[in-house]
C-alpha cells in the first residue's frame, strides 16, 4: 500500500475542529471571505451533520484500505465515537493545563489504535500503521497522569 492512513488523531482533531468551531458559533471560512463579508453562525445541526459525515468518511477510507468487513466496520465507528467523546471531555475540562490536554489526547489515540489493532486480522494489521512508541510524561511530579484523568472520566 502506497498510502499510509492519517493517525487517528490527527484526523479526529481535524474533524472536531471544524465540527465544535461551527457548533461555538464560530462563522464559516466561506462568509468571513471578503472584506465586507457578514459572519452568521452556523446552526448547531450543521456542525453535528459534519461531525457524523468525517466519521462516516473515517469508516469508509480505513473499510476501504483494510477491507473492513461490516462487524469490523461497526467496531470502527464505536471505537471512534468513544475517542471523539473522551477527547472532547479533556478538551472541554479547563482544571487540566495545556500540557496535559495534549498529553491525554496522545493517550487516547494510543488507546483507540490499540483497540482498532484489536479488531484487525494479521493481514490487515500489516496495513495498519504500526505501533508507536509510548509518550514520555511532560507531567508534572506527583500530578495525576492522563490515564488516571481517563479512568476518572470513564467512571463518572
Amino acid at each position: 500500500m502506497t498510502r499510509r492512513l492519517l493517525p487517528a488523531v490527527g484526523l479526529l482533531l481535524i474533524s472536531m475542529g471544524v465540527a465544535s468551531a461551527h457548533a461555538a458559533g464560530a462563522p464559516d471560512s466561506d462568509a468571513a471571505a471578503g472584506p465586507n463579508a457578514v459572519s452568521r453562525p452556523i446552526p448547531a445541526r450543521h456542525a453535528q451533520h459534519r461531525a457524523r459525515r468525517a466519521l462516516d468518511d473515517r469508516v469508509a477510507t480505513y473499510t476501504k484500505e483494510l477491507n473492513l468487513d461490516a462487524k469490523q466496520q461497526s467496531q470502527l465507528r464505536a471505537l471512534l465515537l468513544q475517542q471523539r467523546e473522551q477527547v472532547l471531555r479533556v478538551w472541554n475540562d479547563t482544571s487540566l493545563p495545556a500540557a496535559q490536554r495534549v498529553h491525554a489526547t496522545g493517550v487516547i489515540s494510543d488507546a483507540t489504535a490499540d483497540g482498532i489493532r484489536a479488531m484487525l486480522t494479521e493481514e490487515q494489521r500489516k496495513k495498519y500503521n504500526p505501533p508507536r512508541p509510548p509518550h514520555e510524561s511532560t507531567a508534572q511530579p506527583g500530578a495525576p497522569s492522563a490515564a488516571d484523568w481517563i479512568n476518572a472520566a470513564n467512571s463518572r
